[in-house]
């Protein structure tokens, strides 16, 4: 307790008397400091390995290093976990932390954020229910009743039932595509309708 104490309040004194500062991060004796743990230089030899095996908190015999050769995942010593998704994971065990089921101090695989619960999971077991048309079935279960929606909806009978009512192409009193760009659209105007009733006017001259 005496030396904790020491290794403790020693730099305190050095600080009130003197302005330079010698605490180291926010502890004032040797502990765990995250520039102790980052990745090394790829184990040469055996000893090397058994270092960053230790370093790591792995067994030698399962550490293994990435690959040297692979230029997108290399990052020195760092250990090639595999790949360990979500729900590779027990769901009854009692994790440190629930939502992503990860313990306290466990080791982090260098893909550990793509296949978190709430991204891409899976367990490999999957596989076998995915077969040939297995697949086309799928597929089915979602074309099959689009195509059948759209032709009930879409097709030309005029008592056909629609999303909304259907309406007449908008009326205009003069014909402006012929008049456009500089002339006058009042000299092309459009009859629309009429109140004269045709049929009623022709019986009417024949009779006379």
């Amino acid at each position: 307790m005496a030396s904790f104490l020491k290794r403790t309040l020693g730099p305190l004194r050095t600080f009130s008397t003197s302005p330079i500062v010698r605490l180291r991060g926010p502890l004032t004796f040797d502990g765990w400091y995250p520039r102790d743990h980052k990745p090394g230089p790829y184990p040469e030899n055996e000893e090397e390995r058994r270092r960053a095996a230790i370093k790591y908190g792995l067994r030698p015999e399962d550490y293994i290093p990435m690959d040297k050769d692979d230029i997108v995942r290399y990052a020195g010593d760092y250990p090639d976990l595999g790949v360990v998704t979500y729900d590779h994971k027990d769901p009854y065990e009692s994790w440190t932390d629930r939502h992503h089921r990860r313990n306290w101090g466990e080791m982090v695989g260098m893909d550990m954020m793509n296949y978190r619960g709430d991204r891409l999971t899976f367990t490999g077991l999957e596989k076998e229910d995915y077969t040939t048309w297995a697949s086309i079935v799928m597929c089915l279960r979602v074309l099959v009743p689009m195509a059948l929606l759209a032709y009930y909806f879409s097709r030309e009978d005029a008592d056909a039932f629609r999303w909304k009512n259907p309406w007449m192409p908008k009326q205009y009193p003069y014909d402006f595509a012929r008049a456009f760009p500089f002339d006058d659209p009042r000299k092309f105007p459009i009859v629309n309708y009429s109140f004269d009733v045709e049929g009623e006017d022709h019986g009417h001259h024949a009779h006379h």
